[in-house]
């Protein structure tokens, strides 16, 4: 269908809310998108989905049962996404999500308890902020972009006050759709913002079609098994569920930036948190307590991800850790003309539980914000 028939087909139904969503509705249907990530994110799995269920498969779910998954450091979900139809299989029911940022934290509780709440506030900002004004669904760039100003406004104003509910949710969606490289932003403080850039060349399809079905597909995937939302920094998360028994942990920290240095054994175990270099996208930690999430890692099942690095091969040896190599390509949309280099990811795990019958006894206070 021409665009000018789609502006021409909504806007009849425009002064009507439930024709509007019908119409909406049964337009998307006939655009078959399929979602493979909830948002653009650096730290999606997509790429590696074939190594970590082979980890998981061929060698974790092999000498262990599990029935709780616990993601210390969610992010979008892309590994929990990667790993859904192998856990699903095993017989996994509990997923736990902690996630330190409280917006991104409700998102996630949000599409999987109000999903119906973030489409009706989505298309009801279609047909009053869009379609009703302006007459039509495809707009200007320069009409667009007051949309966009929009939309960060409120999106700021909602973060400022700490009010995380649907419509933050939801404008975190929506507002990712329009970024050039699909990039979120993370500020010291631990907020989040968006960039200037309003969308790829002919890509402003991505927010009017596919903000639904990410919602949707998301909330499926969710719905799959019981989930609780904790927004606590991971050591937290450690310390009250360490010894819950026939658990997987996914661990994906902030990543180290890709060394090849040689350091003594002496170097590297006096080596300071301090002293390690992030990559470029840090999420605004610019110290981040690497050695005590390491370090946690010899009590519990896990996988866990980051950068090569010396340190992370000296925790091999230290603690007999298994470890397979990923090579991906460092280039997103902001590092648009940059020469694409190849860095090698390195993916650590371990069946590491003894006690399965020591229960943990104390239980998370501080959900989602």
């Amino acid at each position: 269908m021409k665009n000018l028939d789609i502006d021409k087909l909504l806007y009849e139904v425009s002064h009507d809310a439930t024709l509007f969503q019908f119409e909406y509705l049964s337009l998307i249907d006939s655009f078959k998108h399929d979602i493979q990530a909830l948002l653009p994110y650096p730290g999606g799995k997509r790429k590696m989905e074939e190594d970590l269920n082979d980890i998981f498969n061929n060698y974790l779910a092999k000498h262990n049962h599990y029935n709780t998954y616990i993601d210390g450091f969610f992010g979008m979900g892309g590994s929990l996404r990667a790993l859904s139809e192998s856990l699903y299989n095993h017989g996994v029911q509990k997923v736990i999500v902690n996630e330190i940022n409280p917006c991104i934290c409700q998102m996630h509780e949000n599409i999987r308890n109000s999903p119906q709440k973030m489409i009706d506030y989505f298309l009801e900002f279609i047909r009053t902020e869009i379609l009703i004004p302006h007459k039509k669904l495809y707009i200007s760039t320069h009409k667009l972009l007051e949309i966009k100003r929009i939309m960060k406004k409120r999106f700021y104003s909602l973060q400022n006050n700490n009010k995380f509910g649907v419509e933050t949710s939801t404008l975190m969606i929506m507002l990712s759709a329009f970024n050039y490289s699909g990039v979120v932003n993370f500020k010291k403080d631990g907020s989040i913002s968006f960039g200037t850039p309003i969308y790829r060349a002919g890509n402003v399809e991505d927010f009017f079609y596919k903000t639904i079905k990410r919602i949707n597909t998301y909330h499926n995937l969710y719905k799959r098994f019981e989930m609780k939302f904790y927004n606590f920094d991971y050591l937290t998360i450690y310390n009250l569920f360490k010894k819950e028994p026939h658990t997987l942990w996914n661990i994906d920290p902030v990543y180290l930036k890709e060394s090849k240095r040689q350091y003594t054994q002496e170097e590297i175990r006096n080596l300071k948190d301090s002293e390690l270099i992030g990559c470029e996208i840090d999420y605004s930690q610019k110290i981040f307590k690497h050695r005590k999430v390491i370090e946690s890692l010899k009590d519990i099942d896990f996988i866990y991800n980051n950068n090569t690095h010396p340190l992370l091969h000296f925790y091999i040896q230290e603690f007999s850790l298994k470890s397979k190599p990923f090579i991906r390509k460092n280039n997103t949309g902001s590092q648009k003309g940059k020469k694409v280099t190849e860095v090698e990811e390195l993916t650590l795990y371990q069946n590491n539980y003894k006690s399965a019958n020591n229960l943990i006894t104390s239980k998370p206070s501080q959900k989602c914000a």
